[in-house]
Parts: structure tokens; C-alpha cells; sequence
């Protein structure tokens, strides 16, 4: 009875894998990560494999040229490109199918001495237009132009060398080959053109997400702790019978009001504004700090071109600079001075952001963009990490440096744009 169960879930377990049998030899290297090329490959793979299992039957179906087994040493050359496909080297495996598809019709022309002109339209349309197909498939649009123009002048030049063939007969199919393949790469441009728009949306919308994420912590911690400060200030100020402590407590609160409404100015600012000039932002946010933070001063050194061609960036960058403001105002002393250095270095924007105060303890400097990970005695350890996560989001970094000088610095690196 048991043999029997087991004899259906065989057949079933050996249909499934006879099934799934094309879809393992037309498997991708693992080597390759991207979407796109996993596609093109499995595409590649497919090609190559059907050819393989085609040109057999062709070379007992079609007449051979000149005695010569085309098809037959066809196969062997593209059963060497299909294993060639299974790894990571896609765009050599690409490039040998084209060349090939592309170099059929100019060798079966050339050695055959006479062309009926329904033979000959058969190879001008055949090879070509597959070859073309091939190349929107694997290769860029500039180079399926380059293609199809090659295959054009190469066919005329042959058909009009060739004296077997009839110039006129030629003529018409290598102008329906061209009318074909000028189709065909419009249909693959216009689909890389919205599919490239997808994934750049697809991009933005990630982007949005991981700025509302960082915002929302941003908030928490930021006017969390200025919202406890102006209460405290609030409380103590009415426990205090003294007129000088009561001012002290009343100017802390005033100057965590002030931090607070540098905050949600940043927020309030249009994408217009933060994106169009980084120099001009980081000036603004710079003379904000120094009248929300009493006795802070700030100086920028800018080189020339960067000045000139300043690079563009977003609304987080400025939330970063902001954060390191604060953080600076915090724990610098009173009268912190910071000197924020702006200049091109390669294919990134370097900015080097140094103040005056105590400096970094060494105990913690390994682990000082940790969450959690304080330069106060009273503080939660979120702003240096939250400046962190903010660069990085850019694809940018934040080092602590040390410098000839006294206090702490930071080497921010963001990706020129334009470098893209």
C-alpha cells in the first residue's frame, strides 16, 4: 500500500523537476546581484540554449555551404558561449552571440557563388534582424545603432561586391532589415526609457521613506529634549524665590525655545531653498546658530569653485549640519567658535568642521557615532548618530579627525552630483 502512495509523489517529484529543468539551465551566475543583469543573462542563456538545440537541424535541413558544416561548428562555438553565459563575465558572452548572430549573413553570402532572391532575403533578414533583437536586449542603445548601421553598409557593400547576387534584389531586403531593426530599437528604447523612470521613482520613494524615519527621530530626540528643558526651566523657575537664579533658569528657556524654532525652521524650508545652493544653506543655518546660541561663533572657508559650482543636496545634510551646531553649542564650552571648511576633493565634497572646545574623551572617541554613546555628562547620545545616519542616507561619511589643534573635527565627505 505504501508502494503505492510513493510511486504518484515520484512521478510527481520527476515531473516537477522535468519541468523546472529550463529554468535551471538558463539559471543566472550567482556572481550576479543586479535585477537588470540577472535578466539579461537568464535572456542570454535562453538564446544561446535554444540555438544549441536549433542549429542541428539546420545544418541537415539547409544546404551546406560549399560543403562546409557552418551550423555544425556554429554549435560547438555557441555551446562554448552558453557555458560562458553561467558566469559572471555576461558582457563577453553578450558580445561573442551578437558578433556571431551579425557575422552568419556576410559568411553564407560570400561563399555561396549563386543567390536565388528568395534565398538571399531569407539570410538579409533572417541574421540581421535577429541579431539586432539580441543586441536591445544586451547592449546599449548607441551600441544597437552602431550594430545595425555596421550590418547595413557591410550587406550593400557585399550584395554590390557579389557576383552572384542582384544589386536591386538586395536593396529591398536590406531596406526592410533596416525598417525592422529601427523598430526594434525604438520599442527597446522607449521600454529602457520607462523602466529606468520606475526605478528612479522607485529610488525616490526609498529616499522619502528613510528621510521620514530619520525626521520622526529627529523629533523625538531634538524637540524631546528642548520641550523637557523649557518645562524644567518652567517648574524651577517657579520654585526659586531668588531673582538671579530665576533669570539664569528663564534664559536657558529661552534659549531651548530659540533651538526649537531653529529646528522646525529647518523643517518649514521649501525643497527649492535647501536644494538649490549647500554653501548658501550651511551660511544660513551657521548665522541661526549663533544668534540661537549665545557666545557661538561661526566661519566658513570656502574654495573658489566650490563656491562657484556649489553641489546641490537635500533637506537632511542641512538637518546634519544643524544637529553638529547644536551638538558643538552643547558641550563646547561657552563661547564655542566653529570653522566649517568647504572644498572639492576628487569626486566629493569635503567639508571639515572644527571648533575650539574640550574635545572628544579618548575613551569613547571608537565608539562616538554610536547610539547612545554621549560627549556630555547629560546627554542621550543620539545627536552625533543621528548626523551619522543623515550623511550616510547621502552616501556620504563623518570621521572624527585629529588635527593640530585643539577641540574636535570632523571630515564630512558627500558625493559630488555631478560626478554621476
Amino acid at each position: 500500500m505504501r508502494d503505492a502512495q510513493k510511486s504518484p509523489s515520484k512521478a510527481i517529484g520527476l515531473l516537477k523537476r522535468v519541468l523546472d529543468l529550463p529554468k535551471t539551465l538558463t539559471k543566472p551566475s550567482t556572481g550576479i546581484t543586479d535585477g537588470g543583469q540577472r535578466r539579461r543573462a537568464r535572456f542570454l542563456r535562453t538564446a544561446l540554449l535554444t540555438a544549441v538545440c536549433v542549429f542541428p537541424i539546420l545544418q541537415y535541413t539547409s544546404d551546406p555551404v560549399q560543403g562546409i558544416p557552418i551550423y555544425s561548428g556554429l554549435v560547438v562555438f555557441l555551446a562554448g558561449v552558453y557555458l560562458l553565459s553561467g558566469t559572471v563575465h555576461l558582457r563577453l558572452a553578450s558580445a561573442l552571440t551578437i558578433i556571431c548572430a551579425a557575422c552568419i549573413p556576410i559568411i553564407t553570402i560570400s561563399l555561396q557563388a549563386i543567390w536565388t532572391r528568395g534565398t538571399l532575403a531569407f539570410q538579409i533578414l533572417t541574421w540581421p534582424v535577429l541579431s539586432v533583437l539580441l543586441a536591445t536586449q544586451l547592449i546599449s542603445i548607441k551600441k544597437q545603432v552602431l550594430l545595425a548601421g555596421g550590418l547595413f553598409i557591410g550587406l550593400l557593400i557585399l550584395s554590390f561586391l557579389h557576383p552572384g547576387v542582384q544589386f536591386i534584389d538586395a536593396i529591398e531586403s536590406v531596406l526592410v532589415y533596416i525598417a525592422i531593426a529601427v523598430l526594434l530599437m525604438f520599442t527597446s528604447w522607449n521600454q529602457d526609457y520607462y523602466s529606468n523612470g520606475l526605478v528612479r521613482s522607485n529610488r525616490n520613494l526609498e529616499a522619502k521613506r528613510r528621510e521620514l524615519e530619520i525626521y520622526t527621530t529627529l523629533l523625538r530626540h531634538d524637540l524631546g529634549n528642548d520641550v523637557q528643558m523649557i518645562l524644567g526651566g518652567i517648574e524651577l523657575s517657579q520654585m526659586t524665590n531668588g531673582e538671579p537664579k530665576q533669570a539664569a533658569f528663564l534664559e536657558s528657556t529661552y534659549a531651548a525655545a530659540h533651538r526649537m524654532r531653529s529646528l522646525l525652521h529647518i523643517f518649514s524650508m521649501s525643497e527649492v531653498e535647501l536644494d538649490t545652493d549647500i554653501v548658501s544653506v550651511l551660511e544660513k543655518i551657521g548665522k541661526r546658530a549663533e544668534i540661537a546660541f549665545k557666545g557661538m561663533h561661526v566661519s566658513f572657508n570656502v574654495a573658489s569653485d566650490v563656491r562657484q559650482h556649489a553641489p546641490k543636496y537635500g533637506r537632511l545634510v542641512a538637518l546634519a549640519f544643524e544637529n553638529l551646531l547644536r551638538n558643538t553649542a552643547q558641550h563646547a564650552g561657552d563661547n564655542p567658535n566653529v570653522e566649517i571648511r568647504m572644498s572639492r576633493l576628487g569626486e566629493h565634497l569635503e567639508v571639515l568642521f572644527s571648533d575650539d572646545g574640550p574635545g572628544i574623551n579618548p575613551e569613547i572617541r571608537e565608539n562616538l557615532f554610536e547610539r547612545g554613546v554621549s560627549t556630555g555628562t547629560d546627554g542621550k547620545g543620539l545627536g552625533l548618530y543621528l548626523s551619522k545616519t543623515i550623511i550616510e542616507s547621502e552616501n556620504g561619511t563623518i570621521d572624527l579627525i585629529a588635527l593640530d589643534r585643539p577641540g574636535c573635527n570632523f571630515s564630512i565627505k558627500l558625493p559630488w552630483p555631478n560626478s554621476e
